[in-house]
């Protein structure tokens, strides 16, 4: 395989669907709220959070690599789970990989350095540094959140109130609308499922490695009731918002995503361990990310 093939392969960009979302949300809601729409902000909001998970997404890679978790992974529902592989099978070499995740992190902080300049206070500085935080504490250095129970926080906070807020505040250069944290959660939270559902495969891995995934800590039955009260949260969310928040009756056109999760809750309890058939699982939850969040982004912007 080619360097640049593999190195492509090692960026996981169709995962950035996740991130997309996240800023297309708290871009539209900024204009819903202020009327306020700057085009470049966006571009560069857009592409600063995907350079941000770009790095994250190699620097898992690296880690993994380093820990064994990807050697002991022969479960891994591909392409969604058990990383791109490019580092193990030797396509990637370990210190290119963990150059790369630098370099995107650079590139993202320079966009976000950038974008707090243009920006009243520090908010988006601070946002940055927290991001930066992630992409190497969930599954490296210095605390290895995953490894603590906390992997499935760390994810939401990042998808949703760091990164839809940082592209609210970016355009409405406030945060005064309590209603601005409430519109991120259902954004950290969909992108939480993606990651709970892929760790169904990756138990046995994540377990050897001594991480402490949701999937471990509370096992496969009860993981599947959390992610169906994650998915129902989300619906429930917008309820709110609707009925309480000024949010536009077109939101509840989110609903319309509902089969999604619960096929994928059928399809995960029907097939525990039976990976191959648990994979439609993972797919309906992914669909279930973009849609939602490209509906709700609508709603708030016609």
């Amino acid at each position: 395989m080619k360097k640049s093939k593999a190195v492509l392969i090692l960026l996981r960009l169709p995962f950035l669907v996740v991130s997309a979302g996240a800023v297309f949300v708290g871009t539209a809601f900024a204009w819903k709220n202020t009327g306020q729409f700057n085009l470049v902000f966006f571009l560069l909001t857009f592409l600063g959070a995907c350079f941000l998970h770009i790095a994250c997404n190699v620097a898992n890679d690296y880690f993994d690599f380093k820990s064994g978790n990807d050697a002991l992974n022969r479960s891994g529902m591909a392409p969604f789970s058990g990383g791109s592989r490019m580092v193990l099978d030797g396509f990637v070499k370990p210190r290119e990989a963990l150059k790369i995740s630098i370099l995107f992190v650079f590139f993202g902080s320079a966009i976000g350095l950038y974008l707090n300049a243009k920006s009243e206070g520090n908010v988006i500085l601070f946002i940055g540094l927290a991001a930066i935080f992630f992409v190497f504490s969930y599954n490296g250095f210095p605390i290895r959140l995953v490894n603590k129970g906390l992997g499935e926080v760390a994810i939401f906070l990042a998808w949703g109130p760091l990164m839809v807020l940082g592209a609210y505040y970016v355009q409405a250069q406030s945060l005064s609308s309590p209603w601005a944290l409430i519109v991120a959660v259902p954004s950290g939270v969909l992108t939480t499922m993606v990651l709970l559902i892929n760790e169904f495969a990756d138990k046995e891995a994540d377990f050897s490695t001594k991480r402490k995934t949701w999937v471990i800590l509370f096992g496969f039955k009860k993981s599947l009731m959390i992610y169906l009260f994650l998915a129902m949260s989300c619906y429930a969310i917008v309820l709110i918002g609707v009925l309480f928040g000024d949010w536009p009756i077109w939101s509840l056109l989110t609903m319309v995503t509902l089969p999604l999760p619960l096929m994928a809750y059928k399809i995960g309890l029907s097939n525990l361990e039976n990976w191959p058939g648990f994979l439609p699982a993972v797919k309906n939850t992914i669909l279930m990310n973009f849609v939602f969040l490209a509906i709700l982004s609508v709603s708030f912007i016609v």
